[in-house]
């Protein structure tokens, strides 16, 4: 049930990053893929991390709490740390994927991503300390 569960959640995850439109997925629940055999991987060592929009913000917040649920699932909640390397090589992939769906990929996204991984599995990891008195 579990890796139904990561299997799912990967596939959001998917959708989210390489549908053409983010906005269009949750305003009008639109999916449309734009597919090109010659994505600009060059992009993905941009810096650019000005706000090119009044939704940047959203969107970042996006991605860590995308991943911060991913990290909870590949973690079973913390007690398997081998799930970290899991969600952030499919953080890499995403971001690799995009520019072939007429996306921007960028490399900072994958430490963006990464403050979700780790926070998941930080906050689990806190959460489940013995208490002391």
């Amino acid at each position: 049930m579990r890796m139904i569960a990561i299997m799912l959640w990967c596939g959001v995850l998917f959708v989210g990053t390489c549908t053409v439109s983010v906005s269009l997925l949750i305003s009008d629940y639109y999916v449309h893929f734009d597919f090109t055999s010659h994505g600009r991987l060059a992009d993905l060592f941009l810096l650019d991390i000005m706000p090119e929009s009044d939704l940047y913000v959203i969107q970042k917040i996006g991605h860590i709490t995308g991943f911060f649920i991913l990290s909870l699932l590949l973690t079973k909640g913390g007690k398997q740390p081998s799930g970290l390397i899991w969600a952030v090589l499919y953080a890499l992939l995403t971001e690799i994927l995009q520019p072939f769906f007429n996306r921007d990929g960028r490399l900072i996204d994958v430490l963006i991503d990464s403050v979700g991984i780790f926070g998941a599995y930080g906050l689990c990891r806190l959460l489940r300390r013995p208490k002391r008195f």
